[in-house]
């Protein structure tokens, strides 16, 4: 039975993913209507996969190379400009897999001319697009170049209307460990290619290092870096077949909690114990746990929000013991 990792993921960040504007000077945030028929901001998948690949090439620069003009190449009709894909040429010489993004995203070669079926790697990593947790209601701000302008000798400016949503944003990640670092007939059915795999070991640790961006992600946008890394993230860990995923199934509530400030002063030879109790709020996850095994590991930021139901799930609060849990199950897994 196949082996997967599920992890239902919740961060925090502001604006993070922005329509085509249709050449207007109005940026409008991605959006979806859910069934409740309110409006909820979206980050789509292609924008996480993008800010995945790029943070994890700058954590792990010798091992995460993107592929450049050598390995991809753009098919042209005509005066349009085609798709880029992969070079044919990693497949024949059996290099494809050296590339963490084919490997785990997929790719498709289309033939010329249309006769033959594409090449194809359906991904083995699923990424869902994610969503804010709360409605929007369209908060903007309208900004202008009027400094730069002035300084060019000129008056006026260029305002741009552009919209703002920071919110707690959810998504899941869902690997297919078994087909990581392979690339087999059986897929692509094609007798003169074979199969095409990296070493267990480079595939086993590809995989470690994708959690490892996950849980330290960043993403650059409009002069601003944010931080995707997550506030909460439920690691379901599978090896008959059968995964669930959370991403549905957390509901963003508030806590109130408490902090002690404990003081000490002297009066005279009597040493004197203040206590002051500060009150505020932080974010609560309520979780669904029907489909939850057993004590499903569970990561959160502890101090900064909490999570409910507590029995379910085994709390990890560093990001070196997911990525531990993650590496046993992997050496305990992998064929």
């Amino acid at each position: 039975m196949g082996k997967y990792i599920v992890l239902d993921i919740v961060f925090y960040g502001s604006s993070l993913n922005y329509d085509w504007g249709g050449g207007t000077n109005y940026q409008e945030l991605k959006k979806i209507t859910k069934w409740d028929g309110r409006q909820y901001v979206l980050v789509s998948r292609y924008a996480l996969r993008y800010s995945i690949l790029h943070w994890a090439n700058r954590m792990f620069p010798d091992s995460w190379k993107l592929a450049d003009k050598e390995a991809l190449t753009i098919e042209k009709d005509g005066n349009k400009r085609g798709v880029a894909h992969p070079k044919k040429d990693l497949i024949d010489e059996k290099k494809i897999l050296e590339y963490p993004e084919f490997d785990l995203f997929g790719f498709m070669i289309a033939k010329k001319g249309g006769d033959e079926a594409a090449l194809t790697r359906v991904s083995p990593v699923k990424i869902s697009h994610a969503l804010s947790m709360t409605p929007t209601n369209i908060d903007s701000h309208t900004m202008a170049n009027l400094d730069m302008v002035r300084r060019a000798g000129e008056t006026g400016s260029n305002p741009t209307t552009i919209e703002e949503k920071t919110d707690f944003y959810i998504y899941n990640i869902t690997i297919d460990v078994d087909r990581v670092g392979k690339y087999l007939k059986k897929e692509h059915n094609d007798e003169k290619i074979g199969n095409i795999e990296i070493n267990p070991t480079l595939a086993k640790e590809r995989i470690a290092q994708l959690v490892d961006a996950v849980l330290n992600l960043k993403r650059d946008i409009k002069g601003r870096r944010e931080d995707l890394s997550p506030w909460l993230m439920i690691v379901g860990l599978y090896d008959d077949g059968r995964y669930e995923t959370f991403a549905d199934k957390i509901v963003l509530d508030k806590k109130t909690h408490y902090k002690v400030i404990r003081r000490y002063k002297k009066e005279g030879d009597t040493e004197i114990i203040e206590n002051q109790i500060e009150e505020g709020l932080m974010p609560l996850f309520r979780i669904s746990s029907t489909e939850a095994k057993d004590k499903t590991p569970i990561y959160y930021r502890k101090g900064f929000c909490d999570y409910e139901p507590k029995d379910k799930f085994k709390p990890y609060t560093k990001k070196e013991e997911v990525l531990e849990r993650i590496r046993t199950f992997l050496e305990e897994n992998r064929k």
